[in-house]
């Protein structure tokens, strides 16, 4: 077992094995473009957390932009209680938002708003900045916000962490209709990029909007690929409403996982290291994976787990991809490798559960764009046009006023005064788990706050208190999307949220997982510099 292994370990032989795991994982990360030294220490009493939100801008994103404006303190403050970080600045939050490169938009490739801050009000006129609009082809500029991601300056002590909320591929992954086919023109690969964010210590979770992004060949297997090479999870959502309690859930994972590297992560380095000088690097990592997983089971380790059911199809073909683009090089060494997957990328229990089988079509080719046909002038009209196909979760209304949602001044996600604001975000239910009373999201008094002032209303002169059918429809969606069934145990060990589509997801606290277990055994040969080069 690892612990038996590590007490043959003298300590001057410990300490050199640390010194020099450490100098290979910083030169692994170094040479993928991620700055920082990934970090295996953290005192209990200060646990930190720097998160960054890597956002697709594109014209179909509108409603996920608009519920992380909206939600963003009841995020923070979430977070700040479940997971204990009491101390000032501990939790910092960054963005990264991209639209593609030129000639495919022409507006920006990349924003990175200043890095890392520990200011609601800043990150949130961040947000406020940020509409849905452009994109050109169907791919989008994600190989080079994940690389603007690496390029923060994080934190040594603290947790690291990575949340991509996208519906479309990166470029050269093998779509049709590419407009960059052998990748992204700035040269970096996402694969490497994802090896040296796992060398790095941050794992990445993408929010997979569905069904937009399964009309794609191959990107739900391309993004299982890429979050299992960092430690991560693919989440599917099919509604912006859980886009906040994913992202709660997504933190409250990575920190129970992170807390428990620190502690096995060098014995399973040096193990899977020992182990690969005679042996199939699979075989490696699938027993070092078994033996870890009852090594931990025995001691009774438990991690808290975030439930997203998956939608999709897990055929033979879709399997084999997503062992290409964990395994590959880049993406020039796996796109030869790839199997075609036919038919419906999404499983039958989801097409017939959200009622959409009459309407999807496994057999069409996505609807890129650059096929739609031309859309009228005028604001909002490309993001009118992208993506036709997007389903439930692709509201198309570009939100240009964010005024209501502007956090409190002075309000920083250190403190705890700025929750008893009348202005701040309610914050999940501290109830029993479930409860049936409990509510997560209350309602803003006022139901105006979610009123969307666009240019063409203020021309006519509207007053500000007056609503037409568009403004109501607008302000029931948010009410809906406020007010989710939520239960929450006191210690944050346990969340179970609906949807306003009827999806749930859950985050419970249990025995440690086969699959957490092999993520675990990756991100610690990642870190380890064991990875492939």
């Amino acid at each position: 077992m690892f612990g038996a292994a590590a007490a043959h370990l003298n300590s001057d032989a410990a300490a050199q094995q640390q010194a020099q795991l450490e100098a290979e994982a910083q030169q692994q990360q170094q040479q993928a473009g991620c700055s920082g030294a990934a970090a295996f220490w953290l005192d209990e009493d200060e646990r930190q957390l720097d998160l960054v939100f890597i956002m697709d801008a594109t014209g179909s994103m509108g409603s996920y932009i608009a519920s992380a404006t909206r939600n963003i303190e009841t995020i923070c403050e979430n977070i700040i209680r479940s997971e204990q970080l009491s101390s000032p600045g501990a939790l910092r939050i960054a963005l990264v938002a991209y639209r593609d490169h030129p000639p495919q938009d022409h507006t920006y490739i990349v924003k990175t708003f200043g890095g890392f801050t520990t200011s609601v009000e800043v990150i949130k006129q961040n947000l406020s900045t940020l509409y849905a609009s452009g994109g050109g082809d169907g791919p989008e500029a994600v190989t080079a916000a994940l690389k603007a991601a690496c390029d923060l300056e994080w934190r040594q002590s603290a947790t690291r962490l990575a949340v991509l909320i996208a519906d479309a591929p990166p470029h050269g992954i093998g779509e049709y209709g590419d407009g960059f086919h052998l990748g992204s023109p700035d040269g970096e690969d996402p694969l490497r990029l994802a090896r040296g964010m796992a060398a790095a210590g941050i794992p990445l979770f993408m929010v997979a909007c569905e069904p937009a992004l399964s009309g794609y060949q191959q990107a739900a297997d391309f993004y299982q690929g890429l979050v299992r090479l960092t430690g991560g999870q693919l989440l599917p959502l099919t509604t912006a409403s859980l886009l906040t309690p994913v992202i709660i859930g997504a933190a409250a994972e990575c920190m129970s996982l992170d807390r428990l590297h620190r502690e096995v992560g060098d014995q399973v380095a040096q193990r899977i290291a020992d182990m690969s000088l005679e042996n199939n690097e699979r075989d490696v990592m699938d027993s070092v994976t078994r033996d870890l997983f009852e090594s931990l089971t025995l001691r009774r380790e438990t991690t808290k787990h975030l439930i997203v059911e998956s939608i999709y199809n897990e055929s033979a073909e879709s399997k084999h991809n997503i062992e290409v683009w964990t395994q590959a090089r880049d993406l020039a060494a796996a796109r030869p490798l790839l199997k075609k997957v036919v038919g419906s990328r999404l499983s039958a229990k989801y097409l017939r559960e959200r009622s959409i089988s009459s309407s999807y079509k496994p057999f069409t080719p996505y609807a890129h764009p650059r096929f739609s046909p031309p859309a009228a002038s005028g604001s909002g009209s490309t993001a009118e046009r992208r993506r036709s196909s997007g389903g439930a979760s692709g509201s198309r209304k570009v939100v240009s006023d964010f005024s209501a949602f502007s956090a409190s001044p002075g309000m920083s996600f250190g403190g705890g005064s700025a929750s008893a604001s009348a202005n701040a975000s309610p914050v999940l239910s501290s109830s029993a788990f479930g409860s049936p009373q409990s509510s997560a999201f209350q309602a803003p008094r006022d139901a105006s706050a979610y009123r969307s002032a666009s240019p063409h209303s203020s021309a006519r002169g509207r007053r500000a208190d007056a609503m037409d059918d568009e403004d109501e429809e607008e302000v029931e969606e948010a009410r809906e999307a406020a007010s989710l069934p939520v239960a929450y145990s006191d210690d944050g060990a346990a969340m179970q949220v609906a949807g306003d589509d009827g999806s749930t997801l859950a985050l419970k606290s249990g025995a440690i997982s086969m699959e957490q277990v092999r993520r675990l055994a990756m991100v610690s040969a990642q870190r380890g510099g064991l990875g492939a080069a």
